[in-house]
């Protein structure tokens, strides 16, 4: 995606698709702008209006975008509130 596109601008699943894809990606070339891409994607889908009917997919989203965006030095925009897990 480009940097100007926002969470709500994608479909949810072609951008879960492009996460997963940049993922694998990164996993066989550790390139740091595929890392920045991650932590940017997962940021995204943290804020994507079609995620929030599940908490867990926005609190997974949540705890990687905070990991990736760490380690890539990348600021957290609208940073979310911590929502406690719940395990079943």
């Amino acid at each position: 995606m480009k940097p100007d596109q926002t969470a709500a601008s994608q479909p949810l699943d072609m951008l879960v698709s492009s996460l997963l894809y940049l993922m694998t990606r990164y996993n066989h070339h550790r390139c740091p702008k595929v890392h920045q891409a991650i932590a940017s994607h997962l940021i995204m889908l943290r804020d994507h209006p079609g995620a929030s009917y599940s908490v867990a997919m926005v609190n997974t989203a949540r705890r990687l975008a905070n990991e990736w965006s760490a380690a890539a030095e990348i600021p957290l925009q609208k940073v979310a509130t911590k929502t406690p897990l719940t395990v079943h």
